[in-house]
């Protein structure tokens, strides 16, 4: 490896076993020895924590000239990123806008003009990039993401509500608004913890669900509003900005016990829920944590973001958003099953992976 990405990989050793970042390793190891992203500039806006800087070693390796946004308004540790000059990582400024390819969270560099493309990470993204004029991969519509959306966001909301002191879980009435991928985590993590799970969305999920867990149409604002009051803790995970709003009784929320908490990138409240009335402020509430999402859980959708970059590179993409190849996740999914800590989750998880 190049000197930066050998000495990202020597801090990280500090922190991480090398099966808990199997596919990252794997890919600096090969990307060192190809370069496949070398000379081009690229601008990472993964929300930079420690773990982040596992997916910067790879591109470092590849010979990629990295930067990272100097400002977001996406939860982020300032520590790391007061340190990433340290590793060779650049920071961008507001008017950089002279880029290869963007590796883009929640669609926040969508109004640039990216050389080759983008790669999005997160769903609530995908929207945003709806009319690009340039080639966009997604990882979030991979198999992969649900690694980290299902197994790690969940754990990790888990882990953010012990940290602020609410861990007598047994027993209490968990509401979850929306039931994709993070709301199945969220369900699976609370029923090992024994919670009564009730789910709300606008589309019929109660065909999906575990057999205990109840559902509730959330297009029945009073069902709905009843099943938040009678909850312990009710939390958003639709991936949609502002999608509770103008269906809450707003003041009989605010003055009730009830625990509020978003996992979503976005405020999915909206507007007439006091953000101090939300845990960690309507951010995610696992960004309260030093590592919002367990390495072991999130390296491989990081090593999945980093691959779509060099799809890129083909000639002749469509303009518009695309799934990240079956070929690519398959041979990242094979390291993480064969050399990481999650192999049987995974295995468990998607029958058939790596197999």
């Amino acid at each position: 490896m190049n000197e930066h990405a050998e000495q990202l990989r020597r801090y990280l050793g500090e922190f991480y076993t090398e099966a808990e970042m199997p596919t990252l390793l794997a890919q600096a190891e090969q990307w060192s020895q190809t370069r496949p992203l070398e000379g081009l500039r690229i601008l990472d806006a993964t929300p930079l924590y420690r773990n982040t800087l596992a997916k910067h070693m790879a591109l470092l390796a590849g010979g990629a000239e990295l930067y990272v946004p100097a400002r977001t308004a996406l939860p982020h540790d300032p520590a790391m990123l007061r340190r990433a000059g340290d590793f060779g990582i650049r920071y961008a400024r507001r008017d950089d806008t002279a880029f290869d390819i963007i590796l883009d969270c929640a669609g926040q560099f969508r109004r640039l003009r990216p050389v080759l493309g983008a790669c999005e990470l997160t769903r609530s993204g995908v929207d945003r990039y709806e009319h690009a004029k340039y080639p966009v991969f997604v990882a979030d519509g991979g198999r992969i993401k649900r690694i980290e959306t299902i197994l790690g966001t969940g754990e990790g909301f888990f882990r953010a509500l012990r940290q602020l002191g609410y861990a007598d879980w047994a027993n209490r009435p968990l509401l979850i608004i929306g039931y994709g991928k993070v709301g199945q985590g969220v369900a699976y993590y609370a029923r090992q913890h024994g919670m009564k799970v009730l789910v709300a969305d606008v589309v019929d999920k109660s065909g999906e669900l575990p057999g205990d867990a109840s559902f509730v149409d959330a297009n029945d604002t009073e069902a709905l509003n009843a099943a938040i009051l009678h909850s312990w803790c009710t939390v958003t995970v639709t991936g949609h900005i502002g999608a509770l709003r103008r269906k809450l009784h707003a003041a009989d929320i605010t003055n009730s016990k009830v625990l509020l908490a978003n996992l979503g990138v976005e405020d999915e409240f909206g507007p007439d829920i006091p953000t101090e009335r939300v845990l960690n402020h309507k951010r995610p509430l696992n960004f309260v944590l030093e590592e919002p999402t367990s390495m072991r859980f999130i390296e491989t959708t990081m090593a999945l973001h980093n691959a779509c970059a060099l799809e890129l590179l083909t000639a002749d993409l469509p303009h518009r958003c695309l799934l990240p190849p079956p070929d690519v996740e398959e041979a990242l999914l094979a390291v993480a099953c064969s050399r990481g800590l999650i192999g049987e989750d995974v295995k468990k998880l998607m029958p058939g992976a790596a197999s």
